[in-house]
Order: structure tokens, then C-alpha cells, then sequence
């Protein structure tokens, strides 16, 4: 069972459906108006005029007639009729730079499909004029290849063809199916656009878990930090509310220990810069209320920041132990500063 329209048989068929005395093709845009009735012509349409309007006139062996370019290379028209269907049918070729856009309708529903390709991605322009009559050179050589014609057939047929007269009965010829995931774009579709997505190799990702053994402490977490929130907003919704026990978020423009820049990556486990920070904030020793709700102040002590208690080596609860104790006020001298011989 042979194809219609395979690209040899089409070849072979066209330089006899032109007309006997003037089988030249002056330009590639002739090439293409007879390649497309040449493929109408395989598929037993029937030609019955070169207009939407005229008396219906059929040729023998549908050979085209003397005008069939007299608007060319501009435009070309041709009205088909088809055995199995009671219908016409109007295919028109235009010339738009170097593009060509063909329509094809059904005249009696007005049902009209389309589509355009650039006119030297399927023939040589350097070829033309061509003689069938008289030239020595083979037809072929008027297209980019022969598979170049086999794309433009299937893309008509996709296109047009088989919109116009879907389920078209012929020996050998089969309609296409178009993807749903495919363009609508011309020349032979991408073989990568029809491949199924690559499956995930290796485990699923894991989500955030500040407390897995294998935590990162320099890793961001997904959440992005509400840096500068309470700035927009410092007034807290109910100022007599107690605190929440949940701690406070921290977020204004003063990066302070609680701040989640910092909070976020070291973990809640050891809560911030100070570690050890209670409902309250500051080191966790202030009672209820300590301090306003959404005040922003400085660590009142380092916390628990190790084994020698919860003010760090060297400090009390009332203050410095020594001479390098903590915490330092910081808008005093530093210790021994006015002493140049210590």
C-alpha cells in the first residue's frame, strides 16, 4: 500500500499537472501553489476554478490552466470540490515578504484554517525559473531536499487538509495526530518536545529541620526572614496584652541577638547569639512584663553562654566581677583605659 503523498510520488506527478505549453515555474512561489495542487490532486480533489465566484470548470487529469498564475507571485487561488463531500473548497496562497501564508475554507460553512512558513526553509530560489519541458536538471533541485518536502506535506495535511475534510478515505493516506504539548509551528516537530520529563534521581528533598543531627548551621532556611517588619508596623495590636510565649520575632531595623538573621540559622535550640532566652526576652531572667511589648533593647547579659553560669565567666548578677567582666558599658571607657601602664 502505497502513500499518496510520499515526497518521490509528488515530485514525479507535478510537472504533469502543469500547462502544456507553459510549464514553467517562474519563482518559488509557483512551486509552491503547484506543489499544493499537486498534493490536492493525489488526494482526488478535483480543481473547478481559480476563484471563489467563477463557473465551475474542470480540466482533464485536473492539469492547471493557462492563468493559474496570472497574480503571481503575489497571490494564487484555487476552488476544489472533493467526491466525498458535498462542499467546495478554496485554498489561496500569499505572498508576505519571505513568508507565504496559506488559508484553506470550506465556502458553504465559512469554516477557514491557516498557516505560514518562510518560503526558502523548503525551496531553492536559485532555481528558478524553471523549465519543466527543457531542463536537465531534476525538479528535486528546485527544493531544499526531499525530506524539506515531506515536512511541508505534513504540515499541510496536519494544518489544513484534514480540518477541512477530517476522515478523507484514500488508499494509503492516514491523518495525522497532532500533540497536545506540540506548537503550532512549522517545519517537522522536535523530537525533544514529545520526550517525557526526566525522572528525579535520588531521594525526595528533605524539609527544614533545625534539630536533625545533621543541621547546618550556616544553611538558610526556606523561610526568608521578615527583616524590617515591626518598623512598618512598631505599635503592638492590643499594648496590654501580655507578651506572646512564643517569643517575638525580632525583625526591625536594629539586628540585635533575637534578630532571625540570627535566630534562623543557629537553631532554636540554642535561641540566638545569647542563647537560653526566655518569653520575655533579655537573658531570661526578667520577670513578666519586664519589658513593653515590641520594645527593642540590647541583651541585658550573654545568657547561658556556658558551664560557669548563666552571666559567663567573670560576671555576677550585679555587675562585673573584675576588671575585664560583663557585661561592659559600653558608653564609659573601657576598663583600664586610663591607666597606660596596665
Amino acid at each position: 500500500m502505497s502513500n499518496p503523498l510520499d515526497p518521490s510520488a509528488i515530485i514525479s506527478v507535478l510537472p504533469t499537472l502543469l500547462p502544456g505549453e507553459l510549464r514553467v515555474l517562474q519563482s518559488h512561489h509557483d512551486a509552491l501553489a503547484a506543489l499544493i495542487h499537486t498534493v490536492m490532486t493525489r488526494l482526488d480533489f478535483r480543481l473547478i476554478g481559480l476563484d471563489d465566484s467563477s463557473p465551475r470548470q474542470q480540466s482533464d487529469g485536473n492539469v492547471l490552466p493557462e492563468a493559474w498564475n496570472r497574480a503571481a507571485p503575489e497571490s494564487y487561488a484555487f476552488r476544489y470540490s472533493h467526491p466525498q463531500s458535498s462542499l467546495e473548497y478554496l485554498v489561496k496562497i500569499v505572498k508576505l515578504g519571505k513568508r507565504s501564508v496559506i488559508h484553506g475554507i470550506a465556502l458553504e460553512t465559512d469554516k477557514n484554517e491557516g498557516m505560514e512558513i518562510t518560503t526558502d526553509d523548503y525551496f531553492s530560489p536559485s532555481s528558478f525559473p524553471y523549465d519543466a519541458a527543457s531542463s536537465s536538471q531534476p525538479l528535486v533541485n528546485c527544493f531544499i531536499s526531499s525530506a524539506r518536502v515531506q515536512d511541508f506535506v505534513g504540515l499541510y495535511k496536519l494544518k489544513i487538509l484534514q480540518k477541512l475534510l477530517p476522515g478523507l478515505q484514500k488508499e494509503g493516506y492516514q491523518e495525522r495526530v497532532e500533540s497536545s504539548n506540540a506548537p503550532a509551528v512549522e517545519g517537522r516537530p522536535s523530537a525533544s518536545r514529545d520526550r517525557p520529563p526526566p525522572e528525579r534521581v535520588g531521594p525526595p528533598p528533605q524539609p527544614f529541620n533545625p534539630s536533625a543531627r545533621d543541621y547546618d548551621p550556616l544553611r538558610i532556611g526556606p523561610r526568608i526572614p521578615n527583616v524590617g517588619r515591626s518598623d512598618l508596623d512598631p505599635i503592638p495590636r492590643n499594648p496590654f496584652a501580655p507578651p506572646s510565649l512564643f517569643g517575638d520575632d525580632g525583625d526591625g531595623m536594629y539586628v540585635g541577638p533575637n534578630h532571625p538573621l540570627f535566630r534562623d540559622r543557629l537553631g532554636p535550640a540554642s535561641g540566638g547569639i545569647g542563647g537560653g532566652r526566655g518569653p520575655w526576652g533579655g537573658d531570661g531572667f526578667l520577670p513578666p512584663m519586664g519589658a513593653p511589648p515590641g520594645a527593642r533593647f540590647d541583651p541585658i547579659g550573654p545568657g547561658f553562654a556556658g558551664p560557669r553560669g548563666p552571666f559567663g565567666p567573670g560576671a555576677g548578677p550585679f555587675g562585673p566581677r573584675g576588671r575585664h567582666g560583663e557585661p561592659d558599658n559600653d558608653e564609659f571607657m573601657p576598663p583600664g583605659a586610663d591607666d597606660m601602664y596596665s
